[in-house]
């Protein structure tokens, strides 16, 4: 290789990368983001529906706050966890879907919007359904994990029986 070849590459190198190439790589790292979030909700699901809340502790942000329509806000983790863990306690049987509406990624903050269908279903009692729409602020940790800072669901009439993901 000729010595004016390596210069070349040398200085090419150091260039910074074009505005083209870093949106690229802007949009390849938002993704990934953006599947983490995607991913914490099925883990979220699983967990709630199987009772295993005591898995979710290391998934909220120890200042989280959820804000259930009907009920006071459950502030930090641990009101959190007693409170989703009350159904697993009476013996109830919960089953969750979503539909995600918009996940916006913004640096260490995501927001994401969706549809929720809840039905729970107490011992020898007929099945209670609930539906409507989560708004949920998360934060990325130093550690890359994204981790639930606010949770604010409400019942909403425009969210339809039939629209349930897997009917």
């Amino acid at each position: 290789m000729s010595k004016h070849i390596v210069i070349a590459a040398a200085i090419l190198a150091l260039l910074p990368p074009s505005p083209a190439l870093a949106r690229e790589n802007n949009t390849v790292a938002a993704m990934s983001d953006q599947q983490k979030i995607i991913t914490w909700a099925a883990n979220w699901k699983r967990f709630v529906e199987s009772g295993e809340i005591e898995q979710l502790r290391a998934m909220y942000e120890p200042d989280a706050v959820l804000m259930t329509n009907g009920a006071p806000p459950q502030k930090g983790v641990e009101a959190i966890l007693a409170f989703l863990a009350g159904n697993k306690a009476a013996g109830n049987e919960v089953r969750v879907d979503f539909a995600n509406e918009q996940l916006i990624v913004e640096d260490d903050r995501a927001y994401l919007t969706a549809k929720y269908w809840m039905t729970i279903t107490p011992p020898a009692n007929p099945p209670v359904y609930v539906s409507g729409r989560s708004f949920l602020v998360f934060k990325k940790g130093v550690d890359g994990e994204w981790r639930l800072w606010r949770d604010i669901d409400n019942q909403a009439p425009d969210i339809l029986a039939e629209e349930r993901p897997g009917g």
